[in-house]
């Protein structure tokens, strides 16, 4: 009866990132995640802390203003138990406690700070249950606002997960948006060499995978899709030379213009392009010609991970 119950349970996870904030309620039904209610704000939290160090008033008020919503939301979910987790603007920004302490205020909810391996960890195990089939081996990464994480599993066994501080609001307010793409490249392709893992995923029996919003924007733009569909965005397949051919369209329009185009939602419009440019020297770097995407990621992970039996990796420490 125990397993039965824990299998029924509603639970919320809140993702407060770099660039959108994003709320899921789900409950796990016969091993399948189904979604009970699902929101997000695009609220640009990380914007200028890669050289500040610190989250403006400005994007703190607009994101605690969206979480108040979520809050509200939550309300109608009497018996949901909630995890709230930040990332990589909340974990380099010197005055994140007061952000926490304000959040703390006025909506009652505890945010934890995941760090970046940690962050991996649930980003791929979210992945892993929602690909079908499930890979074998795979290369995962998930580009976010100011970090992208990268996860190597081969066979259900964590062989190399990192977090780096390299996102589309990093690339957008850096000054050699460029340079930054080279270095994080290479200094991926340097760890996986430690680690034993280069060339080896690079062969044909490695899977790449690609989740978070700028990839599943990039997929839902690739499909002309007015209506994001998520069943129609996890396990599709995206090639380099669409992306290339994509990069050229984009560069032309200003970020309205861009926003127009159907699957790039208001607030995209500034940061797609170089989130295009950072997920073509991955798969350049990766010699990958067609990757497959995942909408589902982090917060199905956490999910999974937290209130489950079926995560395929555990947690890292």
């Amino acid at each position: 009866m125990a397993s039965a119950h824990r299998e029924e349970i509603v639970a919320a996870v809140i993702d407060v990132g770099s660039h959108t904030v994003r709320l899921l309620i789900a409950q796990e039904i016969d091993g399948e995640l189904v979604t009970r209610h699902y929101d997000h704000v695009v609220t640009h939290l990380g914007t200028g802390v890669s050289q500040s160090r610190q989250l403006s008033e400005a994007a703190m008020a607009q994101t605690l203003a969206a979480l108040e919503h979520f809050a509200h939301i939550l309300h109608r979910f009497d018996e949901t138990k909630v995890r709230i987790v930040g990332t990589e603007a909340l974990r380099v920004a010197t005055n994140r406690d007061d952000f926490i302490c304000q959040l703390k205020r006025r909506t009652g909810l505890h945010l934890e700070v995941l760090s970046g391996e940690r962050e991996a960890v649930y980003m791929a195990n979210g992945v892993l249950q929602a690909l079908q089939p499930q890979p074998d081996k795979a290369v995962i990464f998930d580009v976010g606002g100011a970090s992208t994480e990268v996860v190597c599993v081969s066979h259900a066994q964590l062989c190399f997960h990192a977090s780096y501080p390299i996102g589309v609001v990093t690339l957008r307010d850096h000054l050699e948006p460029e340079r930054l793409v080279a270095d994080f490249t290479q200094q991926l392709v340097f760890e996986l060499t430690q680690a034993g893992l280069w060339p080896q995923v690079t062969q044909r029996d490695w899977a790449v995978v690609g989740t978070a919003g700028t990839v599943t924007t990039l997929a839902a733009t690739q499909q002309q899709m007015a209506v994001y569909c998520p069943d129609k965005i996890t396990n599709f397949k995206l090639k380099r030379t669409e992306l290339a051919a994509l990069a050229d369209k984009l560069k032309g329009l200003s970020g309205v213009e861009r926003e127009k185009l159907p699957g790039i939602e208001s607030g995209r419009g500034e940061t797609i392009v170089f989130g295009i440019e950072l997920v073509c020297c991955l798969l350049d770097s990766l010699k990958c010609s067609v990757m497959t995407v995942s909408d589902a990621g982090l917060m199905q992970g956490v999910f999974y991970t937290e209130y489950s039996r079926h995560a395929v990796l555990s947690p890292a420490d």
